[in-house]
C-alpha cells in the first residue's frame, strides 16, 4: 500500500492534471485525511468533508476551485431561487405565488455559475464521466441537509429521450443517484434501501433544447413530453426527482405533474446547480 501511495505522489508532482474549467496545468497534492470522491471503503469519510473544493481538487485549478457560489438562504422556500437580498428568511418568491408548482419544494448545491456550468457541462456534454464520484457526494451532502431518506419511497431521474440517450450514452440524472444507497450506507452505517427508479418516467415526446428559452417558451416545449411507465410503481409513494440544472422549473414541474397525475403521494426535487 505504502508503495503505491508513492507512486501516486509521483505520478501527480511528474504529470500535472488539466482543470477542466480554463484548461491550465496544475498539480494535485492530498492531504493525508483528504476525501476520495469515489472511494467508498475509506472509513475516513466524514460528512463535513464534502466540500467543493475537497472532492472537485483533483478536476480544478486552485483558482477555479474557489470559483463558485453556494445556494444559501434566504431562498425561496419553494422553488429555492435565491434572492438577492441578503437578509431575512426563507419565503415564497413572487413566481411561485403567481404560478405554484407541482412539486412540494426544490433545493439546489451551487449557483449556476461560470466554474459549476463548466464542470458540468464537462460531465454533461463531454463524457467526463470521473468527475461523476465527486458531483454525486455533493449532491448526496445536500439531499442530508434538506431531507432524510426516510422522507422518500423512491428516487427519480429525470430520464433523456432515447434519441439523446443514445447520442449521449448515459443519463447524467441517472449517473449522480447510482450510487445513493452505497453513499447512505457509508455515511449511516446502515444498509441503503431506498429504490431508485431509473426507468419511472419516459420522455416520450422530442423536444428542441430548452437552452435559450424562456419560462413561458420552456413550459411550452416540454408540456407532454413525459410519461410514467409503470403506475403501480408510483401511486402512494413520495418521490425524490433528480436533474443536474434548475433553470425555470419547467421540466421538474412538469415531470412532477406526470408523477402526481399518476398518483404519487409527493415530488420533491434536487438538482446540482440553480439558475440565478
Amino acid at each position: 500500500m505504502l508503495l503505491i501511495r508513492l507512486a501516486e505522489i509521483l505520478k501527480k508532482a511528474v504529470f500535472p492534471s488539466k482543470c477542466i474549467v480554463c484548461g491550465s496545468f496544475f498539480h494535485v497534492f492530498y492531504e493525508k485525511d483528504s476525501v476520495h470522491p469515489i472511494n467508498y471503503t475509506d472509513k475516513k469519510y466524514e460528512m463535513e468533508n464534502i466540500t467543493f473544493e475537497r472532492v472537485m481538487s483533483p478536476f480544478l485549478c486552485a483558482s477555479c476551485l474557489v470559483d463558485y457560489l453556494p445556494v444559501e438562504s434566504p431562498i425561496c422556500s419553494l422553488c429555492g431561487v435565491v434572492f438577492k437580498s441578503r437578509e431575512g428568511e426563507d419565503h415564497l418568491c413572487q413566481k411561485c405565488i403567481e404560478h405554484p408548482k407541482h412539486f412540494g419544494k426544490a433545493r439546489a448545491i451551487f449557483l449556476y455559475c461560470k466554474a459549476v456550468m463548466e464542470v458540468i457541462h464537462s460531465f454533461k456534454y463531454k463524457g467526463k464521466l470521473q468527475v461523476a464520484g465527486s458531483l454525486e457526494l455533493l449532491l448526496f451532502s445536500v439531499l442530508i441537509r434538506h431531507w432524510s431518506l426516510t422522507d422518500f419511497d423512491l428516487v427519480v431521474p429525470v430520464p433523456l429521450h432515447i434519441k439523446r440517450f443514445r447520442a449521449r450514452g448515459f443519463n447524467q440524472a441517472y449517473i449522480l443517484v447510482k450510487n445513493l444507497n452505497k453513499l447512505a450506507e457509508k455515511f449511516m452505517v446502515k444498509p441503503g434501501s431506498i429504490e431508485i427508479g431509473r426507468d419511472v418516467l419516459q420522455r416520450t415526446k422530442w423536444t428542441m433544447p430548452q437552452t435559450g428559452l424562456g419560462r413561458e417558451e420552456r413550459t411550452k416545449n416540454i408540456k407532454g413530453a413525459f410519461t410514467v411507465k409503470d403506475l403501480f410503481k408510483v401511486k402512494g409513494k413520495r418521490i425524490l426527482l433528480v436533474d443536474d440544472v434548475y433553470t425555470t422549473g419547467a421540466t421538474v414541474d412538469e415531470c412532477a405533474k406526470v408523477l402526481i397525475d399518476g398518483g404519487a403521494k409527493s415530488v420533491d426535487v434536487l438538482t446540482l446547480a440553480r439558475a440565478i
